[in-house]
């Protein structure tokens, strides 16, 4: 179990120290796959006109661009732990011009009233928040009554062959490429770690259960390497009158 005020601690270092190669590691450690995997949840958020869309952990944006580029033009906030991370995300949305707003805050304590999103995003950051219920039950408080939660993550792949192949690259070859460009191997161990101590589908979905979210369900991307996780807030019941 880790230290949680060291877990977040470690977080912003790791994260403020990789802002200048964060795309490029991405693009480079999955081999593009990671904007397939963004866009796939882009397209799946059913939003009607003047939606409303929350992207917690937004890093440098590219999820809360890809919502933001949809044909219903939805706003989009953007909210990021770690203030340097928002630099590129500010630069993509002035080139862009998309409708979206950035700023600097704690995906668990959330600066926004409830019920305020038709939908919640998060992508590759909930297995860095120590407490992912306590923090999914505050993205669930922002939803509108029968809005979703979208939760895309790594989880290491169920399949024999393919679990043996990426567990390979995630203790020998990520860490190993992340420290050449980056600089800083330790902090892609840190990283590899993460994704294998993070919970089986099922197990996820449970969790999501438990931060008072229904009908959790789990869309398995290139062999299982990254699983998309949808969730929602019960709709309000229906107010009876008196006759």
């Amino acid at each position: 179990m880790r230290d949680e005020a060291e877990q977040i601690r470690q977080v912003r270092r790791i994260f403020n120290q990789v802002v200048p190669v964060y795309d490029l590691l991405n693009r480079v450690l999955s081999l593009r796959e990671d904007v397939r995997w963004r866009r796939f949840v882009a397209r799946s958020l059913r939003l009607g006109a003047g939606a409303r869309v929350l992207d917690v952990a937004t890093g440098t944006g590219d999820l809360a661009l890809a919502v933001a580029g949809l044909p219903q033009k939805p706003l989009v906030v953007g909210l990021d732990l770690v203030p340097a991370m928002l630099g590129p995300a500010q630069k993509k949305q002035r080139a862009s011009g998309a409708r979206l707003a950035l700023l600097a805050g704690d995906g668990t304590r959330l600066p926004f009233a409830d019920a305020t999103f038709d939908a919640v995003t998060i992508a590759f950051g909930i297995r860095n928040i120590p407490r992912r219920v306590a923090a999914m039950a505050e993205m669930r408080r922002v939803l509108k009554p029968g809005g979703r939660l979208y939760v895309l993550e790594f989880t290491a792949p169920q399949g024999r062959l393919v679990r043996a192949m990426y567990l390979r690259y995630l203790s020998r070859l990520l860490p190993w490429l992340g420290g050449m460009v980056s600089g800083d191997q330790a902090s892609y161990r840190y990283l590899a770690e993460t994704i294998l101590e993070f919970p089986a589908p099922a197990d996820f979905r449970r969790e999501m259960a438990q931060a008072g979210l229904i009908t959790p369900r789990s869309h398995a991307l290139t062999r299982g390497i990254a699983w998309v996780h949808v969730a929602e807030k019960a709709s309000a019941p229906p107010k009876t009158g008196r006759g």
